[in-house]
């Protein structure tokens, strides 16, 4: 595989990826319309319950596609680097994003984790979501 190559498949990949956070992005407006329904209905405990597994869904989802996105960055890196390993002269395009990921042949193939950045918001919305759903509103 030469360097084109990486970038043609990658940048599929961010096109399939891109697809999916909008997917998220739509699951998650329509969970605070839910939520914001469930409360003007008052609906009853078992719907909450519910809510929340499909809210938890949505949690899970978006931590996923985070995820691919961040191991796509980084197998960008490493495959880069396995061709410069090989000897293969590779482009200071290619130079830089080994050098802005940073993930090596010697590192391996990357893993399928979220980075802090993406925990962090999604914990944000993980707990905006519980909230909406199950804290009490201020008289």
């Amino acid at each position: 595989m030469n360097e084109f190559q990486i970038y043609e498949l990658s940048n599929l990949n961010f096109i399939n990826n891109a697809i999916y956070l909008l997917c998220v992005i739509v699951m998650t407006v329509l969970a605070f319309y839910l939520i914001r329904r469930s409360r003007e209905l008052n609906m009853p405990t078992y719907a909450k319950a519910v809510l929340t597994l499909f809210c938890t869904c949505i949690i899970f989802f978006g931590i996923q596609v985070s995820s691919y996105m961040i191991q796509n960055q980084k197998n960008i890196s490493y495959q880069l680097s396995e061709l410069k390993q090989n000897g293969t002269e590779i482009s200071s395009n290619g130079e830089a994003i080994i050098s802005q990921f940073g993930h090596t042949v010697e590192m391996g193939p990357a893993p399928l984790a979220p980075d802090l950045p993406s925990i962090v918001i999604w914990a944000t919305i993980a707990f905006m979501f519980v909230g909406g759903i199950w804290f009490k509103y201020p008289e």
